[in-house]
């Protein structure tokens, strides 16, 4: 609490209250990082956002059968077998319990946008109307794929400033450079 900051050196009322305020912040989680950050065993950041995205909520999650699990896209017996025993584990329901007392879950809407479908990204550089995680969140949310590295199965790099050897790399390779400008008119259009 602020009043508990205060008497802290360097800590006047108002960098208190902003530090109460971040961290106030940070307890609100977006359902795909907050599952991801479970550390279910096979449970990437992708089957994550998957997970997310067909369940809507973590109490959803929770109540899923096996078969409603191994119907989704690219999750397979091994996956849907972690995912069920993860949330049967005893110690789990008890950290799942206090971990969701403390942090808001912002669920997520069941709906996938298909104009990226098939889409593989690299992102490089900084981007100055977004951070990589928010271009990367928009791909996603439109149905494309984020990679680390480009390869001939990239179909887009997004070139911000300063971008590096993923920028000449695909140049290499004749893979589409998108500068932010560019990236931006993909995403409306």
């Amino acid at each position: 609490k602020e009043g508990d900051l205060e008497p802290l050196e360097r800590f006047a009322e108002k960098s208190a209250k902003n530090l109460v305020e971040a961290v106030n912040e940070r307890k609100k989680i977006d359902l795909a990082k907050f599952i991801f950050a479970l550390g279910m065993p096979n449970v990437g950041e992708r089957t994550s956002l998957d997970l997310a995205r067909n369940f809507g909520s973590i109490e959803s999650l929770q109540k899923a059968t096996l078969e409603e699990l191994e119907a989704i896209h690219d999750i397979g017996k091994i996956v849907a077998r972690s995912v069920r025993e993860w949330f049967k584990d005893s110690y789990n329901k008890k950290l799942l319990k206090r971990l969701l007392e403390r942090v808001e879950i912002k669920n997520v809407s069941k709906s996938i946008g298909t104009k990226l479908k098939g889409k593989k990204f690299v992102l490089t550089g900084s981007l100055k109307s977004m951070t990589r995680e928010e271009a990367k969140e928009k791909i996603i949310a439109l149905g494309g794929e984020v990679v680390g590295s480009v390869s001939k199965n990239t179909d887009f790099v997004v070139a911000g400033k300063d971008p590096g050897s993923k920028y000449e790399r695909a140049k290499q390779l004749g893979v589409k450079t998108l500068d932010e400008k560019e990236f931006w008119e993909l995403l409306k259009n």
